[in-house]
């Protein structure tokens, strides 16, 4: 009798457990979320937190990660790739440290865009391509 109900237990729990899998698979995926500008950005919530944890522990990061390419510097320069630890160990963490209060990469970024620049001429030419020309005769072509 036990094993029939062990049976029947496991049975059902196999059912449940691809229903459940099925559910998630046959999601319909969205091409593209619309963004509502008037809610995009940091809350104070975040804020508050990147305050009191996220920049504080940034920091430290970024400390400690110029330490460790301090001290991994003679085997990195061995091993060829002084550059790659520097990128990863110094310039990341420090980068991190310049993005805006409370605000995800992406919102940093967003942010960092709009900044208007009186030395750069902005041209859209086919969604999303555009071409940048600085005043100082460099043309920057983006697909």
């Amino acid at each position: 009798m036990t094993q029939i109900k062990r049976s029947m237990k496991t049975k059902l729990l196999s059912a449940a457990i691809s229903i459940s899998i099925m559910t998630v698979v046959m999601q319909p995926a969205t091409a593209a979320i619309e963004i509502d500008e008037s809610d995009f950005g940091p809350s104070y919530d975040t804020m508050m937190v990147d305050t009191v944890a996220g920049k504080p522990l940034q920091l430290i990061a970024a400390i400690a990660g110029t330490a460790a390419y301090v001290v991994s510097l003679p085997f990195s320069l061995i091993g060829g790739n002084a550059d790659q630890a520097q990128q990863k160990l110094v310039v990341e963490p420090w980068n991190a440290m310049g993005r805006c209060l409370g605000c995800t990469v992406a919102e940093d970024n967003y942010y960092k865009s709009q900044a208007t620049n009186d030395n750069t001429v902005r041209i859209v030419v086919d969604q999303p391509s555009e071409i940048l020309i600085n005043t100082n005769d460099y043309v920057v072509v983006r697909p």
